[in-house]
């Protein structure tokens, strides 16, 4: 029962939101929303996808301010035998109507100096208004845990010769679930671009994270639903919290023998039956990165970007005691390490009008501590997770351009991973929009982009003999339309 309310950092609303990897954001800049790769970016935005080419913007200071607004349903099924409703659909809306994106640098000459502010990680706010399958699950075995509890009971008061009082006739539950959780980890970043010649430039930069999770949730209200036998002395049938009934059985004479237990066991489901959660996580970490950019002539860029794994310790707070019925502990550390990764990216223009990109994203996820701990070795990834993607962008003339472009992701995880509260699907992402040179100090770019997600899920033992076995599954789509302001004072 004490899983009732057990929240990993690496939750629905602390993994990567839209882009990245399993707990990355890589969806940085509404260029990026309406093109969808960026790797091998030469203009502001390269502050973040491609340091090292920053050295190609004119000498000057240069801005961009960006936004994008995300929408995310998560829907996740389970069958388990003893729910009200088989099998029960679980519905989680994910918000965040402002994920910033925020850049600028001062370029003169062979250098450029650069920084950064992005929520690199989670950045939204997940509800789930009837809870989440590990949740209800908790609930429901109350049903057979009780039956098995008092068929034994049952059974002595039938070999004392008397008739079956029937106290395991416990047939069904009820309750009020609810969760609710945010996440940001937000970014400082800082870079040195040094152009070495016209064909490479280097880049060494570090950045600041800050994470911040927070949990809030209840199980309460939680009753069962029994009919013993009538001449029990009981009402039946019987409808009231489990430790009532089991308080009610001990005031029987056929339960006075056992009262000492029964209350015992009615005071502890109390306990688990009404628990509250208020608590928050909080920690930060360093993340140096290193760039390069090739340019081999007018027509190709090449960049490549490596970020190295950023240790993240967070401390948990628990609020007024709200602890879960002791699932969080105030002052407990989690482990919510970022992955490193590399990043690689070509930017090829055939025409003046015409720009094509691609670019890959490696996560080195077996490297990364996914159990919340780095004392527990639990293996959950099989290989490391994979994102790529493509796009091309249109003049049609010198002040407007259109683009479009496709994402797509193979993530590594195992059943291990997959949980009703984290789970990683292979994707594909949709995305087009619209630049505008306002004038040479102002570019706009307007952009949408929408996620489909493979569907996923697992099967798992009962745990119960005779109860067949557990089959859930996981669908996510996601929607985000971004808006960026460029500007660009020049010497």
């Amino acid at each position: 029962m004490k899983k009732i309310l057990t929240v990993v950092s690496a939750l629905v609303i602390t993994g990567s939101l839209f882009a990245g990897g399993l707990v990355t954001n890589t969806n940085q800049s509404a260029y990026m929303v309406r093109m969808l790769c960026r790797n091998a970016s030469t203009d502001v935005d390269a502050v973040y996808y491609n340091p090292a080419g920053l050295t190609k913007l004119a000498d000057g200071f240069h801005f961009s301010v960006n936004n994008q607004i995300i929408g995310q349903t998560k829907t996740i099924t389970n069958d388990y035998y003893f729910l009200t409703e088989r099998p029960t659909t679980y519905i989680g809306e994910v918000s965040a109507p402002i994920f910033p994106g925020v850049y600028a640098v001062y370029k003169i000459n062979k250098f450029a100096f650069s920084l950064g502010f992005n929520p690199v990680g989670g950045g939204g706010g997940a509800e789930y208004a009837t809870g989440l399958p590990s949740f209800e699950m908790q609930i429901a075995n109350l049903v057979p845990g009780l039956q098995s509890q008092l068929a034994t009971l049952d059974q002595g008061v039938i070999a004392g010769g008397y008739p079956d009082p029937g106290f395991n006739n416990v047939s069904a539950y009820n309750g009020k679930i609810y969760f609710k959780g945010s996440s940001i980890y937000f970014g400082y970043q800082a870079n040195v671009s040094y152009a070495l010649t016209d064909f490479i430039s280097l880049a060494v930069g570090a950045r600041y994270v800050a994470a911040k999770n927070t949990y809030q949730g209840y199980i309460k209200d939680v009753t069962i639903t029994a009919a013993p036998a009538g001449f029990t002395t009981m009402t039946t049938p019987f409808t009231g919290t489990p430790g009532d009934y089991l308080r009610a059985i001990a005031l029987t004479p056929f339960g006075a023998s056992s009262a000492a237990t029964l209350n015992g066991s009615a005071t502890v489901l109390d306990g688990r039956t009404n628990v509250e959660a208020d608590v928050v996580e909080q920690g930060s970490g360093y993340t140096p990165i290193v760039s390069v950019n090739i340019t081999p002539n007018e027509m190709f860029n090449i960049a490549l970007k490596y970020e190295f794994k950023t240790k993240l310790d967070l401390k948990t707070t628990v609020k007024d005691g709200k602890n879960a019925g002791g699932m969080f502990e105030d002052g407990a550390t989690i482990v919510a390490d970022m992955p490193a990764f590399l990043s690689a990216g070509i930017g090829l223009r055939p025409t003046e009008k015409l720009y094509l990109a691609a670019g890959i994203n490696y996560f080195f996820d077996k490297n990364n501590d996914y159990d919340g701990s780095r004392d527990l070795v639990v293996k959950m990834i099989d290989k490391n997770f994979i994102d790529y993607s493509a796009g091309i962008e249109y003049a049609l003339t010198k002040m407007f351009k259109i683009s479009a472009g496709y994402a797509g992701t193979i993530t590594g995880v195992n059943d291990k991973y997959q949980t009703d509260q984290r789970y990683s699907l292979n994707t594909s992402t949709f995305g087009g929009g619209i630049g505008l040179t306002l004038s040479p100090v102002i570019d706009i770019n307007l952009g949408g982009m929408y996620t489909l997600y493979k569907d996923g899920g697992k099967t798992t033992p009962s745990g119960i003999t005779g109860v067949p076995d557990i089959h859930e599954t996981y669908d996510t789509k996601t929607w985000v339309v971004g808006i960026g302001v460029d500007l660009h004072f020049l010497n």
